[in-house]
C-alpha cells in the first residue's frame, strides 16, 4: 500500500511540474503573480489527499514537521497576496520566518520520527515552489533580467526531463551539498528584497550561478547512473 502511495506522489510531482510550467508562462505573459499561487495551492491539496489516511489520523494531526512546511507555505501566500509588492522590506519580513522555519521542520521530522516519503516530497515541493514565485518576482515586480528565471525552473525542467529519460529504480534524494546551496539561496533571495542596484543583481547573480551549479552536478549523475 504505502509502495503505490509513494508511486501517485512522484506521479503528482510529475502533474505538479507540467502545471506550475504552465502557470509560470502565464504568469509571465499577464505579469501576475496569483497565477502561481493559485495552480501550486490546488496541487498541494491534491498532494494531501494522496496522502490523506496517514496524515489525518497521525499523532498529532498531520505531524508537527508537516504542520511546520504547511506554515512556511501559508507565509509564502500571505505574503504575496496581502502585502503590496512594492513593500520589500514588509514582504522580507514575511518571507524570512517561512525560510527560518523551513530549518525546523527536518528538526521536527527527525526529532518525533516523523521521516516519510511524503514528508520528503512535501518540503522539496514548497521549497522550490518558495524559489520559483521569488524569481518571477524579481522579474516582473523588481526589473532583473531574464536570467533569475533560470533558478526559479530548473526543478520543474529536471522533473519533466527525468520523466522523459527516465533511469529505472533511481529514487529523487536529497544531496547535502544541494541541501547546502539551496538554503544559502534562500537566504540570497530574501537579502535580494533589501538591496538595490548593483549589489542586488551581483547577489543574485551569484546564487543563481550557484544553484545552476548544483542542478548541472545533479544532472551529470543522473545521466551516469
Amino acid at each position: 500500500m504505502d509502495k503505490l502511495i509513494n508511486q501517485h506522489i512522484e506521479t503528482w510531482s510529475l502533474y505538479n511540474a507540467f502545471a506550475l510550467s504552465i502557470a509560470f508562462i502565464a504568469s509571465l505573459v499577464t505579469m501576475q503573480l496569483n497565477i502561481l499561487l493559485f495552480v501550486f495551492s490546488i496541487s498541494l491539496i491534491g498532494l494531501v489527499f494522496l496522502n490523506r489516511k496517514k496524515l489525518f489520523y497521525s499523532k498529532p494531526f498531520f505531524g508537527v514537521a508537516n504542520t511546520i512546511t504547511l506554515t512556511r507555505f501559508i507565509l509564502i501566500i500571505l505574503g504575496f497576496l496581502f502585502i503590496e509588492l512594492d513593500n520589500t522590506l514588509l514582504l522580507f519580513y514575511c518571507l524570512s520566518i517561512a525560510v527560518a522555519l523551513d530549518f525546523f521542520d527536518g528538526l521536527a521530522a527527525r526529532y518525533f520520527k516523523e521521516s516519510s516519503f511524503f514528508g520528503q516530497y512535501f518540503d522539496m515541493e514548497i521549497d522550490a515552489f518558495f524559489v520559483l514565485i521569488m524569481c518571477c518576482f524579481y522579474y516582473t515586480h523588481i526589473g532583473i533580467g531574464w536570467w533569475i528565471l533560470i533558478p526559479g525552473v530548473l526543478r520543474y525542467v529536471y522533473r519533466l526531463y527525468t520523466f522523459c529519460f527516465p533511469k529505472p529504480n533511481i529514487k529523487e534524494e536529497k544531496k547535502t551539498y544541494a541541501t547546502v546551496i539551496a538554503a544559502s539561496y534562500f537566504v540570497i533571495l530574501l537579502i535580494g528584497l533589501i538591496t538595490t542596484g548593483i549589489i542586488q543583481s551581483l547577489i543574485l547573480l551569484i546564487g543563481s550561478l550557484a544553484i545552476l551549479v548544483s542542478f548541472s552536478i545533479g544532472f551529470i549523475q543522473y545521466q551516469k547512473q
